[in-house]
C-alpha cells in the first residue's frame, strides 16, 4: 500500500484534519499518512503549492500526495487526481496547488476529474470536499485502484497552473508565500532562477521605493542590519534582515509582491 502525503490549511483546531483521515482509514486500514502541515495559511494556494513542491524531495517514492487548499470549493473548480511519469499520484483541486509538485515528480503524465460516486462520501458536502472527494480518492489510490476508476480524464493543457513572477519589464516579481517568526519572508522564486552569485547586488521594490539588497550565502555573511537575500531551507530565495525582522521593517505581508532587478554595484541600485 503507498503512503498519503496530507497537506492542508485546515488547522488542528476543528475536526477537519481527523474526519479525512478517518475516511482514509475506513478505505484503507493500516494506512500511513504523513501530515506534512495543516498550517498553510488560510486560501494560500500558492504557499501551500511551495510546500508541497518541496516535500517531494523527502517523501516515500510512489506516494500519494493528498493536498487540500480550496478557496473555490463548491465553484465550477474540478477535483483532480494526476499520476506523474515517475508513477506517483497527487489529489487535490484544480487551482494550481499540485502541478509544481506534480512537475518535480517527473510531469505529469494522466490526469483525470473525480466525478465518479462510487469513490466520493454521501452525501457529498458543498463546502468539504476534502472529506467526502479528495480523502475517499487518494486512499483508494493507496490501496491501487487505477486513477481511470475515479472519473473521466482531461487535458493536460486544460490544468490551472501556477502563475510565473515575470514582471512586464523584464524584472521579477514573486509573491511573499510565507513569513517566518524571525520576520524573514520566502520568496516564490527558486535560487537558481536568477542565476546569482553571491556577493551579487540586486534592486529590490518592496512598495516604497528601490533599495539595494545583496545575495548572500548566510547570515553571518553579512553586518547586523543588512538587507539580504539568502536561500533557504526550501531553496527558495528569502528577503531577510540579518538580526532584524524583514516583515516589519518593510511593512511585509503574506501574498505581497516584490520587484527584483540585477544591478552591478551599491551605487547603481540606488543605494
Amino acid at each position: 500500500m503507498r503512503p498519503v502525503c496530507f497537506l492542508s490549511d485546515f488547522g488542528l483546531a476543528d475536526d477537519f484534519v481527523g474526519t479525512c483521515k478517518g475516511v482514509m482509514l475506513g478505505v484503507a486500514p493500516g494506512l500511513t499518512i504523513v501530515d506534512l502541515t495543516h498550517d498553510v495559511p488560510g486560501f494560500a494556494v500558492e504557499a501551500g503549492a511551495e510546500i508541497l513542491e518541496h516535500a517531494t524531495r523527502y517523501m516515500p517514492e510512489g506516494c500519494v500526495y493528498l493536498a487540500i487548499v480550496d478557496p473555490g470549493v463548491g465553484t465550477e473548480r474540478r477535483e483532480l487526481a494526476l499520476r506523474t511519469e515517475r508513477d506517483a499520484l497527487l489529489v487535490g483541486p484544480d487551482n494550481g496547488l499540485l502541478v509544481r509538485a506534480a512537475d518535480s515528480l517527473g510531469g505529469i503524465a494522466e490526469a483525470v476529474v473525480i466525478d465518479n460516486p462510487d469513490y466520493h462520501v454521501h452525501p457529498v458536502s458543498n463546502t468539504f470536499h476534502g472529506r467526502d472527494v479528495f480523502a475517499p480518492a487518494a486512499a483508494h489510490l493507496a490501496t491501487g485502484t487505477p486513477l481511470a476508476r475515479l472519473g473521466a480524464g482531461v487535458s493536460l493543457d486544460s490544468l490551472v497552473r501556477p502563475e510565473e513572477p515575470a514582471g512586464s519589464d523584464g524584472t521579477l516579481e514573486p509573491r511573499i508565500i510565507s513569513i517566518d517568526r524571525f520576520g524573514n519572508a520566502r520568496l516564490s522564486l527558486p535560487y537558481d532562477d536568477l542565476g546569482l552569485e553571491y556577493g551579487d547586488w540586486l534592486r529590490i521594490d518592496a512598495g516604497d521605493g528601490h533599495m539595494s539588497v545583496r545575495y548572500v550565502e548566510t547570515f553571518g555573511a553579512s553586518k547586523a542590519g543588512e538587507l539580504i537575500l539568502v536561500p533557504d531551507s526550501h531553496w527558495r530565495l528569502s528577503l531577510s534582515i540579518n538580526r532584524g525582522s524583514a516583515s516589519q521593517a518593510l511593512a511585509l505581508k503574506l501574498g505581497d509582491r516584490v520587484r527584483l532587478l540585477r544591478a552591478e554595484a551599491p551605487d547603481a541600485a540606488g543605494a
